[in-house]
């Protein structure tokens, strides 16, 4: 039986790396994004790649259409082995500019979205014992200037992770969150930014490419693993802010000083 993966956010960048990872191992993916003429272009690389595909446009911040994802998925194939919910957008800007409006939509999209989505599947999960893929990133660990909106949302999908993992165990549902740092793809072109500026990027970093950030991905969901951070920069920032958060401390206030907040 033909194992099948739900990713949202699939049309570009990670999502669609995603998609030709597992069609290289002759998966089903579902494709979900807004744009239908792009998910097509996706779907047929799927299937040149060897798997199946179905291109299911809508916006994942309504309800009908999380719920038609859902279903169509359900419809074509019968089940549903891996939920992705790699759908998100950033918004950097200083937290004394942050615009109401602007955080109540990035939450729709990066907090409300994959809940909703995780409550939708959970069945057919349990059914298959399959696996949530929440697509946090550094930032859902550790804040710097002009990212605290974007942040926020990533911490509060940490957190809603981390109570669905131990809730959803005894089903044998497992949850994978997933801490990308930089990645070249269009997210930060897409992102809500008042100056252009999106915050701290360290010197000589280097983005992985969404292949990579991808074939990590697809290798810890098989290997049943709970987190994954995908470089070597996002595991010193994470053990910093943990095991030294003073000097964090002090180092996002040069950050702000340098940034001219």
């Amino acid at each position: 039986m033909a194992f099948v993966v739900v990713i949202t956010g699939a049309s570009s960048g990670i999502g669609r790396a995603l998609a030709l990872s597992w069609a290289k191992r002759g998966a089903s993916v579902v494709l979900s994004a807004r744009g239908q003429e792009a998910l097509e272009r996706v779907a047929a690389e799927v299937r040149a790649a060897g798997g199946d595909a179905l291109a299911v446009a809508g916006d994942v911040t309504v309800e009908e259409d999380r719920k038609a994802l859902c279903d169509r998925a359900l419809g074509a194939y019968g089940r549903l082995d891996v939920l992705v919910n790699n759908a998100g957008r950033g918004y950097y800007v200083p937290t004394v500019e942050i615009d109401p409006a602007e955080l109540e939509a990035i939450y729709r999209l990066n907090v409300v979205a994959p809940m909703r989505l995780a409550q939708l599947a959970i069945a057919p999960l349990s059914a298959a014992k399959g696996t949530v893929v929440m697509i946090s990133s550094i930032a859902g660990i550790v804040s710097a200037p002009r990212m605290g909106a974007y942040a926020s949302s990533k911490f509060a999908l940490e957190a809603l992770s981390m109570s669905l993992r131990a809730e959803v165990s005894s089903r044998g549902v497992r949850v994978l969150v997933v801490r990308p740092g930089p990645v070249a793809t269009p997210f930060h072109a897409n992102a809500v930014v008042t100056d252009h500026n999106v915050g701290y990027r360290p010197p000589g970093h280097r983005e992985q490419s969404p292949e990579e950030v991808a074939e990590g991905i697809v290798r810890a969901v098989e290997a049943g693993r709970e987190v994954l951070e995908t470089s070597v920069f996002v595991k010193a920032a994470s053990l910093a802010v943990r095991v030294a958060p003073g000097p964090t401390r002090w180092f996002s206030k040069y950050m702000a000083r340098r940034s001219g907040l």
